[in-house]
């Protein structure tokens, strides 16, 4: 696995390093296919944020949490990256799809962040602070949901897998599920 460690207004010395890359081997014990992961370090107002973005058989795992200082902020991220791992990893064994020799030889898509520093300090009313790049890869409609719930957004953009056309599925008010099906 590769471990991207950043800092933003905080130094990252050898030993944060060395604690998250401990931390983060750790985690491959409940899903071993995570392939890279990169870690954010930002001190705001005098708490330490921390981003961690996985990638790990094809799908994203994010977590993100505050602190007094980076340990407790990081620690927080892990056990919340730790629980979302294991229920992933239960809904796949329940749809009997992971199986090792299956999980082993799965082809992933590209996941692409933007650059840092590409965010303005002060965005005005309406500017765009932040671009991600992506690579659009097929799947069904239920593993996007599971992809949008566990990036914690309310939407998310997909190929479908038996269309090959893109899609986004998205989460209502009352809790459902819509669909937007472009037509081009």
């Amino acid at each position: 696995m590769e471990v991207v460690v950043r800092g933003k207004n905080l130094e990252v010395t050898d030993l944060v390093r060395d604690y998250v890359t401990r931390k983060l081997a750790k985690l491959e014990r409940f899903f071993h296919n995570i392939l890279d992961t990169v870690v954010h370090f930002y001190l705001e107002r005098g708490l330490v944020k921390v981003e961690v973005t996985m990638s790990a058989s094809g799908i994203v795992i994010r977590g993100e949490s505050n602190g007094p200082d980076w340990r407790t902020a990081f620690d927080a991220v892990i056990d919340k990256l730790e629980r979302q791992i294991k229920r992933h990893k239960e809904k796949l064994q329940k749809k009997g799809a992971l199986r090792k020799e299956e999980v082993e030889n799965v082809e992933t898509g590209e996941f692409v962040l933007a650059e840092p520093g590409k965010e303005t300090s002060e965005p005005g009313p309406g500017e765009i602070v932040k671009t991600k790049e992506f690579v659009l890869r097929p799947m069904s409609l239920e593993d996007a949901i599971l992809q949008m719930e566990f990036l914690g957004h309310n939407f998310f953009v997909f190929k479908d897998l038996d269309e090959q056309r893109v899609k986004v599925v998205y989460k209502r008010k009352d809790g459902n599920y819509g669909l937007i099906d472009l037509v081009y």
